[in-house]
């Protein structure tokens, strides 16, 4: 893609500004009773914020930091794609000073006001340095970023003055409701003071979500799934049951991950396990194999006996939409409803 220009770093030095607010650490291995949205100084009426407001992000180790905001953030970097695209929904362009690259190509809508926006980074790059020197007050996306190796540790930023929130549905030591996704958008809403626009989105995912439960048929008869990327013929990868946010996406579907756990499978996984259904994940980095991928599995002599290869029962999601934690997440629910139910949903 002819994205951008790089994000240039002016400045390495730190100064003694605080931007918005501080983070407190705590330590908590639990969040389920921390996953309703701003702490006790939140005050919102009228869908107005009323600041200060205090949000707990989490890290890969469940430590929890306390995150005060004094005001809007005004110089924002996202830390993944979904968080850029929430931000992009919501009107917030103008407000996103750099961002990383791209999992799956941007939708249409957003992809204009993509194109604006500096990258900070590469897959792989370190994007600490450039965070600390870029003026940036608040850093948003998934847990697994907050690293001293990549965006900084969350501890890192805020000893500097940037705030972080950190997407709820990412945290993958736990099980994973998808209404943590919904949450993030009204929480996303009342920092920036955009909490019309915000619940308007929540809402939708939140009627998409009701709809599907509530025509998805219930019998003890579950569907065998298997999630494949990266498919060549000689190897691929499966994405395992242990992925806490997909997980419970197929439960919603009255169905179940025939891999356990994921990682490198092999033809003959496929053939014991029989699912009934394949679900193929694209990516831009596996751009090179994805465009023929489902073919081949179709075609490949040794799986006509599968039940998904016999019915034709493969569909290709996009990374982002299964595995991002975003609010097209919903898309693919319904993407996945409709490929698993098509006598219900038509």
């Amino acid at each position: 893609m002819n994205k951008k220009t790089l994000f240039l770093i002016t400045s390495l030095a730190l100064t003694a500004t605080v931007f918005v607010g501080c983070g407190n650490k705590t330590n908590d291995t639990d969040l389920s009773s921390k996953q309703e949205g701003a702490t006790n100084s939140t005050e919102v009426s009228n869908n107005k914020t009323s600041y200060p407001v205090t949000f707990d992000a989490f890290d890969s180790e469940g430590n929890i930091y306390t995150q005060t905001f004094n005001e809007a953030p005004k110089k924002v970097i996202t830390n993944n794609q979904t968080s850029t695209e929430l931000l992009l929904k919501l009107g917030l362009k103008d407000f996103i000073i750099g961002t990383g690259d791209l999992d799956t190509p941007m939708p249409e809508d957003l992809k204009s006001d993509y194109e604006s926006i500096p990258a900070i980074a590469n897959k792989g790059d370190v994007a600490k340095e450039v965070v600390v020197g870029s003026g940036a007050d608040l850093v948003i996306g998934r847990a697994a970023s907050f690293k001293d190796d990549r965006y900084g540790t969350i501890a890192s930023l805020n000893e500097v003055g940037i705030n972080t929130y950190v997407q709820l549905a990412s945290k993958m030591n736990t099980d994973i409701a998808l209404d943590t996704i919904i949450q993030d958008v009204r929480n996303v809403g009342v920092i920036f003071d955009v909490q019309d626009k915000a619940n308007k989105l929540a809402d939708s995912l939140q009627s998409t979500l009701d709809y599907i439960e509530s025509k998805v048929p219930k019998s003890s008869e579950r569907k065998k799934v298997m999630l494949i990327v990266n498919y060549s013929g000689e190897s691929f990868t499966a994405y395992g049951a242990n992925a806490s946010l997909q997980k419970e996406m197929l439960n919603i579907l009255n169905a179940d991950n025939v891999i356990e756990k994921g990682g490198s499978v092999s033809l003959e996984n496929i053939i014991s396990t029989n699912p009934d259904h394949i679900v193929y994940v694209t990516a831009n980095k596996n751009a090179a194999v994805d465009g023929n991928a489902v073919d081949k599995i179709l075609a490949e002599p040794t799986l006509q006996n599968v039940e998904a290869i016999k019915n034709n029962d493969i569909i290709s999601v996009e990374y982002t939409e299964l595995m991002g934690y975003g609010y097209r997440t919903f898309d693919c629910l319904e993407k996945l409803a409709q490929a698993f139910y098509p006598e219900v949903f038509k």
